[in-house]
């Protein structure tokens, strides 16, 4: 009786551990999930193309892209990611702006705690 005791408290212990390595594996699922939606949103901006990325007016101020949901499925759930876009001026000549600096934010939630990913780039045209 003894021993089932002592192995019932070693296995609940295994257990336990077990669970919060599947917890551990989930969180660095979304992790890379959103770095992985964040370079994707980066890269799109980029490919259109230095004149087609808008600008707030005045220059100094950052535009805002309309917020995008994307779905990310992990282990057979989806979640959703939400990205945000902007994008603005760092630097400017007397033909328009010659630098933009690109920004994404990845957010999601896991059991109630927001995360988030930000990517920024600077965007640059030789005029």
């Amino acid at each position: 009786m003894v021993a089932i005791v002592i192995m019932m408290v070693g296995m609940l212990g295994l257990l336990q551990s077990v669970n919060i390595a599947m917890e551990v594996n989930i969180k660095n699922q979304m992790r890379d999930e959103g770095i992985y939606a964040g370079e994707k949103a980066m890269n799109e901006l980029k490919g259109l193309g230095f004149d087609n990325i808008p600008v707030a007016t005045p220059p100094s101020a950052s535009y805002a892209f309309a917020p995008i949901s994307s779905p990310s499925k992990i282990r057979g759930s989806t979640k959703k990611l939400l990205v945000q876009r902007s994008s603005r001026v760092l630097a400017s000549d007397g033909a328009g702006p010659t630098t933009k600096e690109l920004a994404v934010v990845i957010k999601w939630k896991y059991k109630d705690i927001e995360y988030q990913n930000r990517v920024v780039s600077p965007f640059s045209i030789i005029r």
